[in-house]
């Protein structure tokens, strides 16, 4: 434990600051306050030291809310994981938390275990992201950016007429999932508190890779895909594997000069389908040994499920998407849902363009 790095705890309640102290002890020295003008006072005098807040919405004196506006004016707190929790975890207190600069929203009660894993993922967010390999595999894949496009252009093609004959996905899914997954990443990019550091070359590499996130679909039966809802169990494994079918099928083409951007494209077929939390498939892998790009994509796939019955029903699409995303919050990496909330008019425009055809 380095004593010199602290985290901050500020809460009302000394059981939920007892619950949080137990799950971070042995991590960094622990500070605690009961109230929001304290609390503003340690991020305010000991800044350099302190590597994360933890705060309560409720706080007398000043509410967490508050606080964060405070601390947010202050250069030095901008890349300064804050966490705010609340018994009230609604949409609007969800969103408000994202709006005023907060890295997370956490409900109450509190899971001890996932409480720590949850702000852990936070703490030098920069290195916990795999943000090393991912910039290797694309500075590589742009070293012979013509080879891929050539390729891109090829299997893109492919893909869209098996998708077409087999009716797989509608004509703009695939468009669709490729530009929220872009949006979403120059988002991070821009918030310099993500930990997310990548270039225009980079991102238009992963939105390229994302097209190809279900092209295991191509390899299950027309009656289990054209039925999801209602499988039987045998059935759900078969569809499922469709995340490792289309690993299989990317690692077919051994090119070396497109070795790194087909990792990149394997990565977010295989493993799009898991989620934050470790509830999800095929391996059950949760924070960030989930690769960036899957977890990207699997927001955007999910926010194109939830959005796409309501286009030309009503003008409230991204807020009936939102809402169920911060619904299954636990599933995605909070540092997505926020860049999610602050898209709304680019992911707008993107519906707007390429919206779902009955």
């Amino acid at each position: 434990m380095d004593a010199d790095k602290k985290i901050l705890i500020a809460d009302s309640s000394s059981f939920d600051r007892s619950i949080i102290f137990g799950a971070l002890k042995n991590t960094y020295t622990i500070i605690e306050t009961n109230n929001g003008i304290k609390a503003l006072e340690y991020l305010m005098s000991d800044m350099d030291h302190i590597k994360l807040a933890i705060i309560d919405i409720s706080l007398p004196r000043m509410d967490g809310y508050d606080v964060l506006q405070h601390i947010k004016t202050m250069e030095q707190a901008k890349k300064l994981p804050i966490v705010l929790t609340g018994t009230e975890a609604t949409k609007e207190n969800i969103l408000k938390a994202f709006q005023y600069g907060a890295s997370d929203f956490i409900a109450k009660p509190f899971e001890p275990e996932f409480f720590r894993q949850r702000v852990l993922s936070l703490l030098g967010s920069s290195s916990k992201i795999p943000g090393k390999a991912l910039n290797r595999l694309v500075t590589n894949s742009a070293n012979n950016i013509d080879v891929i496009k050539e390729y891109d252009k090829f299997l893109n093609k492919t893909l869209r007429n098996l998708y077409s004959v087999r009716q797989i996905e509608s004509p703009y899914h695939l468009k669709r999932i490729s530009l929220f997954t872009g949006t979403l990443l120059k988002v991070l990019c821009k918030n310099s508190a993500s930990g997310v550091n990548l270039n225009e070359s980079q991102i238009e590499l992963i939105i390229r890779a994302s097209v190809y996130h279900d092209i295991g679909k191509i390899a299950i039966p027309d009656e289990i895909l054209q039925n999801p809802d209602n499988l039987t169990e045998e059935q759900t494994i078969i569809y499922n594997s469709h995340t490792t079918k289309g690993s299989d099928i990317l690692q077919i083409n051994n090119n070396p000069q497109l070795s790194d951007f087909l990792q990149l494209t394997i990565n977010i077929a295989q493993s799009h389908h898991e989620s934050w939390d470790g509830s999800g498939y095929p391996h059950g892998l949760k924070g960030n040994d989930i690769p960036l790009s899957a977890q990207t994509v699997n927001l955007a796939v999910d926010f194109d499920r939830f959005s796409r019955d309501f286009y030309g029903i009503t003008d409230n699409v991204f807020e009936i998407a939102l809402e169920k995303i911060l619904e299954l919050q636990n599933k995605y990496n909070p540092i997505l849902i926020r860049a999610l909330s602050h898209s709304e008019a680019v992911i707008n425009k993107i519906i707007e363009k390429y919206p779902e055809r009955k």
